[in-house]
């Protein structure tokens, strides 16, 4: 009896062995897939109080919290996609016509309010025409391109846009949130700031919004999205008055979820509870101009010599940790014109002090360049904050070494715009934001803009007009051709200096999962661009975010 015991122990033993073995096996040589499952909540600080939900008085510049909201409640025509490129939303389809001036879109026909009202062609025609009232606030730079669009009504659940000009970039501007005009439609916009729909909005996007006041949003999952519910049920995200304050609430686990725009004072270390850390480049840039108009910066070979006296690696890696991407050409790397190698000046200060001597700026004994008596000192006007300085100071240093004298001057950003904006000035550090998805630059560089406009540069090129001309009327083929072009004719000239594109800092838990906001965890089958279009662009594939998930081990790894 006792032997048959210790056989059955034996056998039960080895069955156990082979059937754990058989398991080993199967989970190195086979993929486990992660499902989605639906449920959970997540729960993500913000830096700032949302001011203004509703878009037609909002800039999302200036309250970019709202736009956080805006994106989860919303939906435009279009939206940018992935891969950087306009997609179709509310829109069904949209037809161009082959002169790129008349843009007919037509509505989907499974949208509904968040109060179960159809999305209708009505709520497309009030916003269009809101937008283009004198009483818009929101955004300046779509006001700008549909001010002089003709919007009409093309049968049921199609309008017709009809540009003055042809605007390849149209359909990235399409992106507006649509409004409801059963909710807006009947008053004066006089009245819109008034209205109950600023406390509450009504919108089409993947979340519904429950509960909001000075402390937190509360969202739950809109179950009829036309794109797919979302997977994660609720969403809060709950406000701070400081950047410090928001971090103080990750560090205790009151928040799961902060994105910060990178600076110095960022670390993109792992935090004490391993939260991933995603960093991921902005639509925006810094940029070193100068001012063309006066001299010496009027001197093409001065500027290159200034621009291979300036290591910008090492300026990011001193200044700001390497919390920022390189920059060359005012075309962003994200973009879909970007040239992969834009082949700017390589720092070189021996080569660069050898050209200010070929200038005839002779070096004195107090290490400062002179010409005809008068030194090479350039006063530099930035903003008076301290990574700002902390950049301007390091030009400063490095251009001491090839015998140029650097007078930093700190302004508040008011004054800083107005000095910009009147050519009052030699050198200038500033910034620009939300430069958005499309590598239209014109107003930036063309002449056009030199003297009333945001070309502070004061850029007057027959060859660089031409090309921004053109890349506003040519199909996107053409474009990137002439973007590229650009981009060389752009180095050459150097008017000015492309630093850095700022960082957003995203720290989400490990277990969240479905992110797709940068090119290192984006699906496979989803092309990213590696550009994130203002901060709210992380909210673009908030639907495949999930919490919750079941494991399936499928097929063979090899």
């Amino acid at each position: 009896m006792a032997r048959r015991i210790r056989w059955q122990i034996l056998i039960a033993a080895f069955g156990a062995l082979l059937v754990l073995g058989l398991m080993g096996y199967l989970a190195v040589t086979r993929a486990a897939v992660l499902h989605p499952l639906a449920g959970g909540a997540y729960v993500e600080g913000l830096p700032a109080v949302p001011q203004q939900l509703n878009p037609l008085l909002s800039d999302a510049a200036a309250d970019p919290a709202a736009a956080d909201l805006r994106a989860l409640l919303f939906d435009g025509l279009m939206r940018i996609g992935a891969d950087g490129r306009p997609e179709l939303a509310l829109a069904q389809s949209v037809i161009k016509d082959d002169a790129g001036q008349v843009y007919t879109f037509t509505l989907r026909s499974d949208v509904a309010w968040h109060d179960g009202t159809p999305l209708s062609i009505d709520d497309v025609l009030f916003t269009l025409r809101a937008i283009q009232n004198r009483s818009f606030a929101g955004d300046p730079s779509v006001s700008v391109v549909w001010r002089d669009v003709l919007v009409d009504q093309v049968g049921e659940r199609s309008v017709r846009c009809t540009l003055a000009a042809p605007f390849a970039p149209f359909l990235s501007v399409a992106t507006f949130p649509i409004l409801p005009a059963h909710l807006l439609g009947q008053l004066e916009p006089a009245d819109w700031a008034s209205a109950p729909f600023n406390q509450k909005p009504v919108g089409t996007g993947p979340y519904r919004l429950i509960e909001i006041n000075s402390e937190h949003a509360l969202l739950n999952a809109n179950p009829a999205y036309f794109g797919g519910r979302p997977f994660i049920d609720a969403l809060e995200l709950r406000f701070y008055a400081s950047s410090q304050l928001a971090r103080t609430a990750l560090a205790r686990g009151e928040i799961q979820g902060l994105g910060l725009p990178g600076s110095g004072e960022t670390s993109l270390s792992a935090t004490p509870r391993g939260d991933a850390r995603h960093a991921i480049p902005l639509d925006s840039a810094v940029v070193l101009g100068f001012n063309l108009r006066r001299a010496p910066l009027n001197d093409q070979g001065l500027r290159r010599a200034l621009a291979e006296g300036l290591d910008k690696d090492t300026l990011l890696k001193q200044t700001l940790d390497g919390q920022a991407a390189r920059l060359d050409t005012p075309i962003l790397p994200g973009w879909w014109a970007a040239l992969e190698d834009p082949q700017w000046y390589a720092p070189n200060p021996q080569r660069a002090a050898d050209t200010l001597d070929t200038l005839g700026y002779s070096l004195g004994p107090d290490g400062i360049r002179t010409r005809d008596g008068q030194p090479l000192a350039l006063p530099l006007l930035t903003l008076d904050d301290p990574d700002r300085l902390a950049v301007a100071n390091e030009i400063a240093r490095q251009w001491r070494q090839i015998g140029v004298r650097v007078d930093v001057q700190p302004l508040d950003a008011e004054t800083l715009r107005q000095r910009l904006a009147a050519h009052d000035f030699t050198m200038a550090l500033y910034g620009l934001q939300r430069l958005g998805a499309d590598p239209d630059v014109y107003e930036l560089w063309h002449s056009s803009q030199a003297d009333a406009g945001t070309n502070y540069a004061g850029l007057r090129d027959d060859q660089v007009d031409q090309l921004l001309a053109d890349g506003r009327r040519e199909s996107d083929e053409a474009r990137i051709a002439i973007y590229r072009d650009f981009q060389r004719r752009w180095v050459e000239l150097a008017p000015s200096i492309m630093l850095y594109q700022p960082l957003f800092i995203y720290t989400a838990p490990v277990g969240l999962e479905g992110l797709d906001i940068d090119q290192a965890n984006a699906p496979a089958d989803i092309a990213s661009s590696h550009l994130l279009l203002g901060r709210e662009g992380r909210f673009r594939g908030v639907t495949r975010w999930f919490i919750r998930s079941a494991r399936e081990i499928q097929g063979e790894l090899r």
